[in-house]
């Protein structure tokens, strides 16, 4: 397979450069130090030489064409050097500048004019907006930051929107072993769909990171994903903008709670990637899956020196996921006789029981013998640590090593706290292919997130994002009765309800229905009826019901609100669930479930599925979700799981059947263990 001369170009001109500035000379330099064997020239009138490297006054002045050209002129100038490219026989283009911030309506410009000439030419762009590419496979480097000599290069790709992501893992040095970095920036041109397919066919990568803030084509990005996990490559994801700043404007509890970053995290979850909560944990998944090492599952068992931090991985372990089997007998015996004072357990914490060299290579050897998923060593580590305490992490990483060999058990040492180990236990680790981590949580967040995903099973399903399908005619539902009726149609329980318009006409409802009542203002346009004191529960009076009547009627002639009652029967049971529809604009039709209430907002225990459900997959989301644990694992047996995936299938239908829905709640789904009631709903029309 030829290289992708996008991303490895065999020949490189930098536009701009200049002996004086940074930016002007670091590409040349950083390609040099790499080892760069490709054609370098620098394009300036200015100068005849930049760093050793020979210069030209334009892409013009070429006597033969460059594969790439990275192009560090100011952001009105970058079109005009372009087009100059293209009439040399240049293709692919660097832009690292541009930003908004810095350029304003240029930038805007700017994107419009790359993606015309794309149309026109078929040119490939990185950015603008960006740090570059750095491919470590080539040493070819059109990028704009400094890259450490301590770098290291490996079999995984990063591609990140963010430039400073970028920088945060070239400056990590020895931490991940890279492929080739992409820093893409605005994405005129060159999609992270597209980067993620390069690396995708790429035989150098392995596995590939990506720093995501916004996707443009949902379904291009997912196909990408899947081309990915088809070639056997882990795809690790950190999602960020779940902030309630980036949900201004939205009304629906569905459209917040399925706001953009979170509905994005949802879909690159089912399209097989794994998730990094922040960049900590995108870093140690760098660093395991950089080891080449297959994780097969969650059961750990770990060895320490420290009883007291065995228990702390043990407690993090358990809040993240990962599984700590007990030792089996035969495992206790092999220990114990030997060393009749220990008690062995998991975490086995073998310190005093006799001198280290002794009883650590056996305890390691007992707990490989386990057949479990993952050994860890936790021992601290650091740069700064004395001479004993270094020794004996190089013994235990060399013990590990000598432990695992010849098993399916994956060998990690875990530093618990954040600091850099010394140098000689990171060679250690790096040769033996040993995980070398620090931070116990994101170290064991990750461990768990990489377990899971190879529990998950097979290759995901391919996400189909269809258009909405009209199945009824008539107009939308638009008020809560409504909105029920056409819900309880697809198979959702609801209460029994009479709307009515007077306090008269209320009480007699009550007395139809029997039994305490909720009364309820209703009407079109109306979301959120308990924050304008339109709900009152547990109504066991006629008197009551008519105060409460006309209170809610007096206030709606006060506001200038055509207003009705409803009046519903009262439903108890034991959770309250969030089931809800969202429009999203780059996926299409999510569903999600999460805690309901009055505190669905403020507890934000939710779930989100992209795309449309059925009574399968409805069934796989509630499984996964934390919500349909909490139902399978009540206290007295498990809730009605089935009324919750009625729900769930109603408002996946009815919100898909139309594109002018764009979300629907049912807040709450009342739950018991013989049935799930909808007691009410709302429906968002698309703006």
């Amino acid at each position: 397979m030829s290289p992708d001369v996008r991303y490895r170009p065999r020949s490189l001109a930098v536009v701009g450069a200049s002996p004086s500035r940074f930016v002007g000379r670091v590409a040349l330099e950083n390609s040099r130090a790499l080892g760069y064997a490709g054609r370098l020239v620098a394009v300036t009138p200015s100068h005849r030489e930049i760093s050793g490297v020979a210069t030209v006054p334009s892409l013009a002045h070429l006597d033969e064409p460059v594969d790439l050209a990275l192009v560090q002129v100011r952001a009105d100038r970058v079109l005009g050097v372009v087009e100059e490219g293209l009439a040399a026989g240049v293709r692919t283009f660097v832009v690292p500048g541009a930003g908004h911030t810095d350029s304003g309506s240029a930038a805007h410009d700017l994107v419009q004019g790359l993606q015309r000439l794309r149309d026109e030419h078929g040119i490939a762009v990185v950015g603008p907006n960006c740090m570059g590419v750095l491919d470590l496979v080539t040493g070819a480097a059109p990028y704009i930051g400094t890259v450490g000599a301590q770098l290291r290069r490996g079999t995984v790709g990063l591609v990140a929107q963010s430039g400073a992501i970028a920088e945060a893992f070239v400056n990590a040095g020895p931490r991940v072993p890279l492929s080739t970095v992409v820093s893409s920036g605005s994405e005129a041109v060159l999609s992270l769909a597209d980067h993620l397919r390069f690396f995708a066919a790429d035989p150098e990568t392995t596995a590939v990171l990506a720093f995501v803030e916004a996707i443009g084509d949902g379904e291009d990005t997912l196909a990408a994903c899947r081309e990915l996990a088809e070639a056997g490559k882990t795809l690790a994801a950190c999602v960020v903008g779940r902030s309630a700043t980036a949900q201004e404007g939205v009304q629906a509890h569905s459209g917040r709670l399925a706001g953009a970053a979170r509905t994005t995290a949802a879909a690159l979850a089912q399209a097989g990637a794994v998730l990094a909560a922040d960049l900590d944990e995108l870093l140690t998944l760098g660093e395991i899956l950089g080891s080449r090492r297959p994780i097969n599952g969650r059961r750990t068992h770990f060895v320490t020196n420290s009883g007291g931090e065995g228990n702390l991985l043990a407690d993090i372990a358990a809040d993240v996921g990962l599984e700590l089997p007990r030792l089996s007998e035969r495992a206790r015996r092999s220990l114990t006789e030997r060393w009749p004072l220990f008690s062995p357990r998991n975490p086995l914490d073998p310190w005093g029981a006799d001198e280290y060299q002794a009883i650590y290579p056996q305890a390691l050897r007992v707990a490989a013998d386990e057949g479990g998923d993952l050994l860890v060593v936790g021992i601290d580590q650091q740069q700064s640590a004395g001479t004993h305490e270094k020794d004996l992490g190089l013994f235990l990483a060399a013990a590990l090593r000598e432990a695992v060999a010849g098993t399916t058990t994956v060998p990690v040492v875990l530093s618990p706290a954040s600091q850099d180990p010394p140098e000689e236990l990171a060679a250690l680790c790096a040769e033996a292919q040993i995980p070398l981590l620090r931070g116990a949580r994101p170290a064991l967040a990750a461990l768990a997130a990489l377990g899971r995903r190879a529990e998950a099973g097979a290759v995901p399903s391919p996400l189909t994002l269809r258009p909405a399908v009209s199945w009824h005619t008539g107009p939308l539902p638009s008020t809560e009765d409504e909105v029920l009726a056409a819900l309880a149609e697809l198979g959702l329980t609801v209460p029994r309800t009479v709307r009515v318009s007077t306090a008269d006409a209320a009480v007699a409802a009550f007395t139809e229905l029997g039994g305490p009542v909720v009364l309820k203002g209703v009407a079109e346009g109306l979301l959120h009826k308990t924050e304008a004191g339109l709900v009152a529960v547990g109504i066991a009076t006629p008197d009551t019901v008519r105060t409460e009547a006309d209170r809610m009627l007096t206030w709606a002639a006060e506001q200038a609100l055509p207003l009705d009652l409803l009046v519903a029967e009262m439903v108890r049971g034991d959770l309250e669930v969030l089931v809800g529809f969202h429009r999203d604009p780059v996926f299409g039709p999510t569903c999600l479930v999460g805690l309901g209430g009055v505190w669905t907002e403020f507890l934000d225990i939710v779930d989100v599925h992209v795309g449309e459900l059925d009574e399968g997959t409805a069934n796989g989301f509630l499984d996964r979700s934390r919500v349909g644990r909490m139902i399978s694992a009540a206290r007295g047996g498990a809730l009605d799981r089935h009324g919750v995936i009625r729900a769930l299938c109603a408002v996946s239908r009815l919100g898909s059947s139309s594109a002018d829905i764009s979300a629907i709640d049912i807040n709450p789904v009342i739950v018991s263990r013989t049935r799930a009631v909808a007691v009410d709903a709302a429906l968002t029309r698309t703006v």
